[in-house]
């Protein structure tokens, strides 16, 4: 009996040990990761915020597709670990093989849904239309408002027709529109409420562990 204990002892402090293992280097990949990415974000605003006719909408559709693809990374980055950690011969072949199983099949069911949000901002990017209005002519900007936008009050570049039939600057409604749905004068809904934004260049604060 003693020396069962003994065992299983020993068994459980190595466990213990393991796994605050894994999670130190799952934690340490995070970390470098997320990093990476924000200075690759950095770079990119340096790039749109210098160039020749700023596009907030093209700068946020960017952004966002950066951090859909650092969420999908970051999904992938404790596989390996984890994948180590369960396969374990100590813990029993059939536990092993049977928290294998359980884990790669909640690691894909995770993986497959960031795939489906990669690919949804891939299509925001490529679509050429503004999916919550269309540019305006200039009878309608004339009779509507005349060329001042109202949220910057200057004449107006690209001008966006919402649903609501109000028209601002393109890049001015695209700003406003990372963090708000609704029409700047009516506030009536006019941003479906689709793939979130990462426009203004955020990032998930918790860690990726499993």
């Amino acid at each position: 009996m003693m020396i069962f204990y003994t065992h299983w002892s020993c068994f459980l402090q190595k466990l213990y040990h393991q796994f605050w293992h894994a999670i130190f280097i799952i934690m340490v990949n995070d970390i470098l990761a997320r990093q990476t990415a924000m200075i690759f974000k950095c770079f990119l605003l340096m790039y749109y915020k210098n160039s020749r006719g700023r596009n907030y909408r093209k700068q946020g559709q960017m952004l966002t597709l950066v951090e859909y693809l650092l969420l999908l990374y970051r999904a992938l980055l404790p596989a390996p670990v984890w994948y180590r950690f369960f396969l374990n011969k100590e813990y029993g072949s059939l536990f092993s093989s049977l928290m294998t199983g359980l884990y790669l099949t909640f690691k894909l069911t995770s993986v497959v849904e960031k795939v489906q949000y990669f690919f949804a901002s891939i299509k925001a990017l490529s679509r050429k239309e503004v999916h919550y209005g269309a540019y305006a002519t200039l009878e309608q900007v004339v009779s509507a408002a005349g060329d001042l936008c109202a949220i910057c009050q200057e004449k107006m570049h690209a001008p966006i027709l919402l649903r609501c039939k109000h028209i601002f600057c393109e890049d001015c409604v695209s700003e406003w529109f990372e963090r708000e749905r609704t029409c700047p004068l009516c506030r009536a809904l006019v941003k479906p409420a689709d793939l979130r934004s990462f426009g203004d260049g955020s990032t998930s604060l918790f860690f990726q562990l499993f």
